[in-house]
């Protein structure tokens, strides 16, 4: 009986030292894949708001790869869901990268 008392007490201690971790990894993660899907919509040649639809359809994969990579248990890895699944999003890295390889790949395929 007191073990079950004392995971509850603990359920909700974190080691500020994975968190940040886990943290750098999403970065990495959102990081490649912002310049992935970059690449992609300009090689495709997609031009206006389509190119930020393939921003969007990344950040979607990436947060469904992170949850089947932690089946399904995110609070366990992270402090909460909304970090992972909506705090990258707007990421002004993530975005401007996404950005600059989208632009640098079309102006270089189409227009060169």
């Amino acid at each position: 009986m007191a073990k079950k008392e004392t995971a509850g007490v603990f359920k909700d201690m974190y080691v500020q030292k994975n968190i940040q971790h886990n943290a750098g990894v999403v970065n990495f993660i959102g990081v490649f894949g912002s310049l992935v899907a970059g690449l992609i919509a300009g090689i495709w040649g997609v031009t206006g708001w389509g190119g930020f639809l393939y921003y969007l359809a990344m950040q979607i994969v990436v947060a469904t790869l992170l949850y089947m990579k932690t089946g399904g248990q995110v609070d366990s890895f992270f402090v909460s869901r909304s970090s992972v699944f909506f705090g990258e999003v707007l990421n002004s890295t993530l975005l401007l990268t996404f950005i600059l390889f989208w632009t640098l790949s079309h102006n270089y395929i189409h227009l060169f």
